[in-house]
């Protein structure tokens, strides 16, 4: 049996930069699996979601991906920054992006658990499989691996950095001690749910996406009234149900990690509405705003309701051209943000 000592490997992940690491079985995660069927047949995703297309089965088993896997080396990278967190001024509107997208921190933990891959592979022969933001369950794993508990806002909870982490994995072909679950939750607190401004958290850890800012962000539609009028002037994502958790208290900010995918924490609202698809892709490349799932028309409509709520006057000129917009979904969006301006 070919099998490497934890201890040594959780060294290597901290000479590496990666902020945790726990490491637990390859088995699949039927419970994972089950629940999630359960909220995708209770419809509580969007349409146009990839959970309306995905095998969640094989979403839920590492061996989906990686047939000879044997352990999986779970990981977690805080993005807890203390930068500025709107850089909008007068005559310049910006629109909010959620603090998990500032820069790509999952593609840095990819290549750091690659990095670590190397370095198991100079110790014994090892086939590896890294990914963050990919194809597998990677709440589950981090669950059952100790990385952290669900929070009732259905996002990991990690001890040392509260839920500002993204999470990733190394799938190895070797034996490993796994570590044990954590054995604490959330207990009476209820503060996700009571500030969540959509009542999207219907219950603790179920999520309806289809009143979720941070999901519809993705989405192009018209957003409902009620949506609407709290959205404020989120250009991207929704962290409020983060925001007020008090497991999220303690978490001292720092220097950036990584520059990958540096798009900051706002961005040029009038701007945006004046770029062509292709300008903007290239623009922010390398950030999840303009991977191959976001539909740039959904930011363009982001933005107007922004401008809707932000009222800088300096907007109402473009807006009021969108209002007559060919697109129903962009001129219905133009005319709330007009009307708004008069609130």
């Amino acid at each position: 049996m070919r099998m490497i000592n934890a201890t040594l490997i959780k060294a290597y992940a901290k000479e590496l930069g990666i902020d945790e690491i726990h490491i637990t079985s390859a088995q699949p995660f039927a419970d994972a699996a089950e629940k999630i069927l359960e909220q995708k047949n209770a419809k509580l995703y969007l349409d146009t979601e990839h959970w309306q297309k995905r095998n969640i089965e094989k979403f839920c088993n590492v061996q989906s991906v990686f047939p000879q896997a044997r352990a999986i080396i779970a990981a977690c990278q805080c993005y807890l920054t203390d930068e500025k967190s709107d850089l909008s001024e007068p005559g310049n509107p910006h629109g909010l992006i959620a603090r998990y997208t500032w820069r790509n921190h999952y593609v840095d933990l990819k290549k750091k658990l690659k990095k670590l891959g190397q370095l198991i592979k100079q110790k014994i022969p090892v086939s590896y499989y890294a990914s963050s933001n990919g194809p597998v369950a990677e709440k589950p794993i981090a669950q059952r691996s100790g990385i952290g508990y669900y929070g009732k806002h259905s996002i990991i909870i990690n001890q040392s950095f509260g839920s500002w982490i993204v999470l990733g994995t190394l799938i190895v072909d070797i034996d490993i001690e796994p570590d044990r679950p954590l054995t604490i939750d959330c207990g009476n607190c209820q503060k996700c749910i009571e500030m969540c401004p959509t009542k999207a958290i219907i219950a603790p850890y179920i999520i309806d996406r289809r009143r979720c800012i941070q999901a519809l962000t993705n989405w192009y539609g018209v957003i409902p009234q009620d949506i609407v009028r709290v959205w404020g002037n989120r250009l991207y994502g929704c962290t409020i149900c983060q925001d007020v958790c008090p497991a999220n208290e303690h978490v001292e900010s720092r220097a950036p990690k990584t520059n990958l995918g540096t798009v900051g924490p706002s961005l040029p609202l009038l701007k945006i509405l004046s770029m062509e698809e292709l300008e903007y892709r290239k623009k922010y490349s390398c950030n999840q705003i303009t991977a191959n799932w976001i539909d740039f028309n959904a930011i363009r409509r982001n933005a107007i309701i922004a401008l809707g709520h932000i009222r800088d006057k300096v907007a109402l000129p473009l807006l009021q051209k969108l209002s007559s917009d060919n697109d129903d979904v962009m001129a219905k969006t133009a005319q709330w943000a007009c009307t708004n301006f008069d609130n």
